[in-house]
């Protein structure tokens, strides 16, 4: 029937003015890494964790996720394959867990609750995309002004 046919057209008309709308925009760089700076005179552990889910509540130390050691004054690149805009376009924050290194060390093939109990979180980063942006993608331990 033509009505039929009339809708066909319409949704090829609709498919084709979006296709040269996104052609017609300019793209913006894709944001790979996320650095994160150790200003501080000690080494720092850091965990990062995002995920769907992840809450408030969600600001203990997590047995199933890696850490990374970030040496004093130095720092280190958090990759994304995609680049992070598409990654946290759909999560609520991207969260960085600083623990001290010297009591990670001591408790790391320990229970995960008593590692929970005995290191302590130096800070707690919970970061949206636009927070990263304003930051330059770069997340400096100890916050500015905490020195």
């Amino acid at each position: 029937s033509s009505s039929k046919i009339n809708m066909r057209r319409m949704r090829i008309i609709v498919l084709l003015c979006a296709c040269i709308l996104l052609c017609a925009c300019p793209k913006q760089p894709i944001q790979r890494y996320i650095t994160l700076v150790n200003k501080s005179d000690k080494e720092i552990i850091c965990q990062q964790l995002w995920c769907a889910t992840i809450t408030n509540a969600d600001t203990l130390y997590e047995c199933r996720i890696p850490t990374q050691g970030i040496l004093a004054n130095s720092s280190y690149l958090y990759e994304s394959k995609y680049g992070w805009e598409s990654d946290l376009g759909f999560l609520p924050y991207i969260q960085y867990l600083v623990l001290d290194a010297e009591k990670f060390h001591e408790y790391r093939s320990a229970p995960c609750d008593t590692i929970q109990k005995y290191v302590p979180a130096l800070y707690r980063y919970q970061l949206k995309l636009e927070d990263l942006e304003q930051m330059n993608w770069t997340v400096v331990y100890p916050p500015e002004g905490e020195n």
